[in-house]
């Protein structure tokens, strides 16, 4: 990987040959870099492995500043997670993401916007307050109060979306039993940065998450993964 991009004529496999590494090579060496590049203290381990693999999930070793991964939090995951809990997720791309590791420790994965159409018929676990505001919300909203029923030692992972997570808070507040843990990620200039804050402040049970705008799916899985692959006794 020392040929400037610059000087690279791509074709005849010159492109893989001059940049790429070895597969195996790829994830060791970028972990490497983040941890040579952040100025940021790290988490105590194994709770810096998570943080380490958000950021490489991102591609950004200034996410680290953002991530808040205790080792509390991160073994509160761990331990769920190598019970085989549930993973209850908003959207799809954070399942597919993380599907691989899931399955290899037997937690099975609930996707919440596959049972969104299912809100109206979600029980009596929320106050009549929380309903009407979660009927005139987003469907991802809808979505996770529809499996209001099965949030209670899941592992939730709010990849995507602000609205589910605010959802989630306000199940939470109205006593819907609580997750093992809360994966926090959803990014996005409206109401994300509001509601990890509000979240971090007020969850009644551990929390992975970054603070601010900046997050997503991908970030999500990987805290997922590494937990995952801590469960399993591998976490490099």
């Amino acid at each position: 990987m020392s040929a400037p991009p610059a000087a690279i004529r791509p074709g005849a496999g010159q492109a893989l040959r001059a940049l790429a590494l070895p597969t195996a090579e790829i994830e060791q060496v970028g972990i490497r870099r983040l941890r040579e590049q952040t100025t940021d203290a790290l988490p105590p381990p194994p709770a810096d492995e998570v943080a380490l693999r958000m950021a490489y999930a991102a591609g950004d070793p200034s996410l680290l500043a953002e991530v808040v991964a205790s080792r509390e939090a991160v073994s509160a995951c761990v331990a769920a997670l190598g019970t085989g809990a549930p993973l209850i997720c908003d959207v799809g791309m954070v399942r597919s993401g993380m599907r691989g590791a899931a399955a290899r420790l037997g937690s099975p994965i609930l996707v919440a916007v596959d049972s969104a159409d299912r809100f109206a018929a979600s029980g009596t676990l929320l106050s009549d307050a929380t309903r009407a505001a979660i009927a005139e919300s987003t469907r991802s909203a809808r979505a996770i109060a529809a499996l209001a029923d099965r949030i209670g030692g899941s592992v939730a992972v709010i990849g995507n979306a602000p609205t589910a997570l605010l959802a989630l808070l306000d199940m939470l507040g109205d006593g819907v039993p609580a997750p093992e843990a809360v994966i926090a990620t959803c990014c996005g200039l409206v109401s994300a940065a509001e509601a990890k804050e509000l979240l971090l402040r007020t969850s009644p049970c551990p929390v992975i998450a970054v603070r601010g705008s900046r997050g997503g799916s991908a970030v999500a899985a990987a805290a997922v993964n590494a937990c995952c692959r801590i469960a399993a006794g591998d976490p490099r």
